[in-house]
């Protein structure tokens, strides 16, 4: 089920970037996902959700990689 590295060569414009730090940080905040999120968040249960120090950490890759926002 799960798509082989379905991120590899995307390119986020500046808006597109911000939506999915944005998104990201949303994640790390809230109390509760919705089931509909975490099928998404763990790509059908086929991966292990992020943890909020891997959700920190890939927003601060992205920032450092992906020219920040």
């Amino acid at each position: 089920m799960s798509a082989p590295n379905p991120a590899a060569g995307v390119t986020l414009d500046r808006a597109e970037l911000a939506a999915v730090l944005a998104g990201l940080r949303l994640l790390q905040s809230s109390q509760a996902v919705p089931a509909g999120i975490t099928d998404i968040q763990t790509d059908g249960g086929e991966v292990e959700p992020l943890s909020l120090e891997q959700i920190d950490a890939l927003c601060e890759r992205i920032n450092s990689e992906g020219g920040g926002v």
